[in-house]
């Protein structure tokens, strides 16, 4: 089969540069994110399985409970990005055309199952919540920042790659928390957003396996991230998620696959030391790494400043999670760098 998308290689970079030809609102499809009895077996046949039908424990910790909304809050965002994408594929808007028939059918009818499966991701993660007395997390209205079919992939990729970044995080929490009856569904949801991404990478023209140790994140990078796709003043209980959103990162010059400058941008209106700054570059299971940060210019409080992105002393493929500190550490573990986060996540692919 010969898909109708251009070979996307070397690095993929997140960007708002370009408005989603549609904006979805509400409502999300199936009835979500409260589908009746017959709208839930029918989401259930397209995912080609099921709800888990054990109960969640009675009790779950406060971090727990957190992780909890995260992963709805996530998991809304990804139904309402995937039916608008199915959407644009089945009315044939220009960019979100195939010239052969079968690649057609089996984008879509692969995309048809990966929404109902991010449905059930959902319904899962709010039903738990529910199960312990919690408001469950309710969708907001949210738009994407592309133009196409190729350019949809490449940001199915990026958030993916974020995805499972955080929800090793996530599981290092239940731990922590104790909430280990949480654990093993979780811990099932990483293996089918694994096959989900090597399925984004391979119609991209790159190998299935991006990395041996996928790049890790912590909560509140995905937090902030997500929100870059959220119609601001739309979320109903967005406030209920008790995480850090951060000042945007902008990427200007994303790295390529060797040793060199990256050139980034970020908004900081407080007293900052401009001789001071940090880039911090979090990259599989690795210490993170640190690099001083260069300020080019300082207008109006937006800050353009140029760092040195080492990817040849240490091996840099895969998500590259970037992000602003006023201090060089050293960071033991991803939750540090997010405690000292000026400014990010900035996110790019390499590989």
């Amino acid at each position: 089969m010969h898909f109708h998308i251009a070979v996307l290689l070397g690095v993929a970079h997140l960007t708002l540069a370009a408005p989603f030809l549609n904006v979805s609102h509400h409502p999300l499809p199936d009835g979500m994110p409260n589908p009746s009895p017959s709208e839930l077996e029918e989401i259930e046949q397209n995912a080609h399985g099921t709800l888990p039908n054990g109960p969640p424990p009675n009790g779950i910790s406060e971090g727990g409970i957190t992780n909890l909304k995260l992963i709805a809050f996530n998991e809304l965002f990804e139904v309402a990005f995937f039916d608008q994408l199915i959407t644009n594929i089945t009315d044939k808007v220009v960019g979100y055309r195939f010239s052969d028939e079968d690649d057609y059918n089996l984008v879509l009818k692969s995309l048809k199952v990966i929404l109902a499966q991010e449905e059930l991701h959902a319904l899962d993660a709010n039903n738990a919540l529910t199960h312990v007395g919690v408001d469950p997390i309710e969708p907001c209205h949210y738009t994407f920042p592309v133009e196409d079919f190729d350019s949809a992939v490449a940001l199915a990729t990026t958030f993916t790659d974020v995805v499972l970044g955080t929800l090793q995080d996530v599981v290092e929490r239940f731990a922590l928390g104790g909430d280990f009856g949480l654990s093993r569904t979780i811990s099932s949801v990483i293996g089918q957003e694994g096959e989900q991404q090597g399925w984004f990478r391979v119609m991209q023209g790159k190998v299935r396996s991006e990395l041996p140790f996928l790049t890790t994140s912590d909560l509140n990078f995905a937090f902030t991230a997500i929100q870059n796709f959220v119609v601001r003043g739309t979320c109903p209980n967005i406030d209920s998620i008790p995480l850090r959103t951060f000042e945007a990162l902008d990427v200007i010059k994303a790295p390529t696959d060797e040793t060199g400058n990256i050139k980034v941008s970020f908004d900081y209106s407080d007293e900052i030391d401009e001789g001071a700054l940090w880039i911090v570059y979090i990259n599989q299971q690795n210490l993170p790494i640190v690099e001083p940060l260069q300020v080019i210019s300082n207008e109006k409080g937006t800050i353009t400043a140029r760092a040195l992105f080492p990817y040849d002393a240490h091996e840099m493929n895969g998500l590259t999670i970037a992000a602003v500190t006023a201090t060089q550490g050293p960071f033991p573990n991803a939750w540090s760098v997010a405690n000292a986060t000026l400014a990010g996540p900035g996110l790019f692919i390499i590989n």
